[in-house]
């Protein structure tokens, strides 16, 4: 919603011309139309906006009479939207929309740490952090709340350049160019095998026991299955990989190898819960540094680039906590 500042300035006539027939108008009527809209209510769109409902009545009924048509079709208490009111409310919308979105950029300006950040994460390392930074981000940044969209990357690379996220937390460098990226910390890697087969290798495992045959990875579009890939030789690896067991979830991935269909390398701020969770997986230390790079990555120029770097500094010390938690698991197999 605009604020009520921002609407009681903006009139009109200001923008259409003595032409229009909105002049007079402001964007609140249209405002006052779209709740009725939504709700098929006057009442209940009175009671959304904050008015009495003769008020927003008189003024909806006004806007009809300076465009010369019906919105709406009012039959006793049935409320519905005219053929021609609904195709004038869809640009109505996103009027309202983009002025809401002037509003919330003056805000942000005037103070970065206000209004939510939207933040796209990847599958393999969303269930694993997030429970330790949303409980720290609702402490540290309270006026600025997290809505999570997690997506492969390449799609949550394409809505932050669109500007449909604010930030990013990858794995791996983002291949669009023009964008921030800052190391928040290194993940060391794990290998998961089914516990009848722990007792095969020697903790921590080398890289170089681990047959390609093996590995079961996730769907091509993951960025953990490249890394895999890269980490057991080169990536043209993939056609003596086991391709006929592919997964769209490390999850499914886990259960494949505790049924004993191979072996698979997870990520470390996972162990401690999939330890828990799948009692027949020995989950075993790599040798020699295995490790991907989690980075936050934003736009070079966001407006509220204080928010951002504090929600990077809190990532990175949460991530930090977490392999830290990881350390103190012990080796497997037990």
């Amino acid at each position: 919603m605009i604020s009520k500042a921002f609407a009681d300035i903006i009139d009109m006539s200001d923008v259409l011309g003595e032409s229009s027939k909105l002049v007079g108008g402001s964007l609140r009527d249209l405002q006052y139309a779209l709740a009725v809209d939504a709700s098929k209510s006057f009442s209940r769109a009175a009671e959304r906006c904050g008015v009495a409902q003769a008020t927003l009545s008189g003024q909806i009924r006004r806007l009809e009479d300076r465009l010369g048509i019906e919105l709406f079709e009012r039959d006793g208490r049935s409320i519905r939207t005219t053929p021609i009111g609904a195709r004038i409310l869809s640009e109505a919308r996103q009027a309202v929309e983009s002025i809401a979105r002037i509003d919330e950029l003056a805000r942000f300006a005037a103070d970065p740490f206000v209004g939510e950040i939207r933040l796209g994460i990847i599958p393999t390392l969303a269930p694993y952090l997030l429970p330790l930074l949303l409980a720290k981000a609702r402490e540290r940044l309270p006026k600025a709340p997290l809505t999570i969209v997690e997506d492969m990357t390449e799609r949550v690379t394409a809505a932050l350049r669109t500007g449909k996220l604010d930030a990013l937390l990858l794995a791996s460098e983002p291949e669009a160019p023009g964008l921030t990226s800052e190391l928040l910390f290194e993940e060391p890697f794990w290998l998961a095998v089914s516990r009848s087969a722990a007792g095969r290798y020697r903790v921590p495992v080398s890289l170089a026991s681990i047959d390609p045959e093996t590995l079961i990875l996730l769907a091509d579009g993951h960025c953990l299955r490249d890394q895999a890939l890269a980490l057991c030789g080169e990536p043209h690896l993939a056609s003596r990989v086991g391709s006929d067991l592919r997964a769209s979830s490390l999850e499914t991935v886990l259960n494949l190898v505790a049924a004993e269909y191979g072996v698979t390398i997870v990520p470390a701020l996972a162990v401690a819960r999939l330890r828990s969770e799948h009692r027949d997986v020995a989950l075993l230390p790599l040798a020699g540094g295995a490790s991907r790079e989690i980075r936050m990555i934003s736009r070079p120029f966001a407006p509220r680039r204080r928010a951002l770097d504090a929600l990077g500094a809190l990532a990175s010390s949460c991530g930090r906590e977490g392999l830290a938690l990881v350390g103190k698991v012990g080796l497997e197999p037990t």
